[in-house]
């Protein structure tokens, strides 16, 4: 087959996506850090400060803290969320009795709006009406039962539940559909060579899935990074500073705290971390699957 020749032409058709993309994206993102280099409260005269703003961060506890939040946020995404995802898709890799009915109620809650989960899941961890004490109760675990939300070590945990049960059957779409495209012959030679299940699910179903559970976990890590939704409707951040996340620390910093510089610093860094992080994660399992 010979090689598609480029044509002029094409830079015409792909120039409105190209205009879109430079002024809703590039443009706002050179913005930003620009406006990182300043103090500024977003009207007014600014000062320049070089990279004072950033040399700040790097001492400023609450970012810190925040962003190691999220780093186990990430992990927890991976392990909990993905993996889930990835044990459902493989149980109804093969057509069984009732399995479209429970696909669709495997995605069901991804179609939910966030703001309607963060109010269904602070309404279930409610000390007097709460399902989850209700369920403690009744299971003779009374002594467990506690304001979720509002206690210092259980609040940032109990955020962090409401996406993952949200948005595993959004995965569990994307794994299923890769492991669909795998040959039932390729199974059918392991069955007959005497593979059992669990053997044909890492020798065989994992690997040939692997970049598309790659990208299931990239998307995880990055969903992580710019997780603000569901903590500003839940806690905003609280208490005290137990659920605060670098994204609503952006948003306090700005729209509270009116330090436009300060908190665009904090944008930029929230994406050269997930970035950094996103590319080392895809460099060592990439390492791992050579």
């Amino acid at each position: 087959m010979g090689l598609l020749a480029f044509r002029k032409t094409v830079i015409l058709f792909m120039l409105p996506s190209l205009l879109i993309y430079g002024l809703f994206f590039v443009v706002p993102f050179a913005q930003t850090f620009y406006f990182s280099f300043f103090e500024w409260s977003g009207i007014g005269k600014k000062t320049f400060l070089g990279f004072k703003n950033y040399m700040d961060l790097m001492h400023d506890p609450l970012f810190l803290n925040g962003f190691w939040r999220v780093l186990i946020w990430a992990l927890l995404a991976i392990v909990i969320k993905d993996g889930l995802a990835l044990v459902l898709a493989s149980v109804l890799r093969k057509p069984i009795r009732g399995s479209n009915w429970f696909t669709t109620v495997f995605f069901l809650p991804v179609v939910i709006s966030t703001a309607a989960i963060g109010l269904m899941f602070s309404l279930m961890y409610d000390k007097d009406i709460g399902l989850l004490n209700l369920f403690l109760q009744t299971i003779g675990l009374g002594d467990w039962s506690r304001s979720w939300l509002a206690d210092e070590n259980t609040a940032f945990y109990a955020v962090i539940a409401a996406p993952l049960w949200h948005t595993i059957g959004y995965f569990f779409i994307i794994l299923l559909a890769g492991m669909q495209n795998i040959p039932e012959e390729v199974y059918e030679a392991a069955t007959l060579d005497g593979a059992g299940a669990w053997t044909q699910f890492t020798r065989i179903t994992i690997p040939l899935i692997w970049p598309i559970l790659q990208i299931c976990m990239i998307l995880s890590i990055t969903g992580a990074f710019k997780s603000f939704d569901y903590v500003f409707i839940m806690t905003k951040g609280g208490p005290g500073d137990s659920t605060q996340v670098p994204a609503t620390y952006m948003y306090e910093t700005v729209f509270v705290g009116m330090k436009y510089g300060y908190g665009t610093a904090i944008a930029i860094l929230i994406f050269v971390f997930s970035l950094v992080v996103t590319l080392l994660f895809r460099k060592l399992t990439t390492s791992k699957e050579q």
